[in-house]
C-alpha cells in the first residue's frame, strides 16, 4: 500500500501579549497592536498571524472502513 502525501499550510491567528517568541520563528506572517477588555481591565498585546505546515494524508477507502480509523488519520 503506498500513502500518499501533499504539502500544505495553515495559517493560525490568536491575541497574545509577547510576540517576541512568535515573531522570530520562520513561520511568522504579522504581529498588529491590539487591546482588549478582560473583566474590566485593559490588556495591551498583539494579534500574531503564523503559518504552519500541514500534511494531508489521503486514506484510501478501504483503510476507513476500519473501526480504527483514528489511529490512520494524522490529524
Amino acid at each position: 500500500m503506498e500513502i500518499v502525501e501533499k504539502g500544505m499550510s495553515r495559517r493560525h491567528t490568536f491575541f497574545t501579549t509577547d510576540k517576541t517568541p512568535h515573531q522570530d520563528r520562520p513561520n511568522f506572517i504579522s504581529a498588529i497592536p491590539k487591546q482588549i477588555q478582560v473583566f474590566d481591565k485593559v490588556i495591551h498585546g498583539w494579534i500574531v498571524t503564523t503559518e504552519e505546515p500541514v500534511i494531508d494524508k489521503i486514506i484510501p477507502l478501504s483503510e476507513s472502513m476500519q473501526t480504527r480509523t483514528s489511529l490512520l488519520d494524522p490529524e
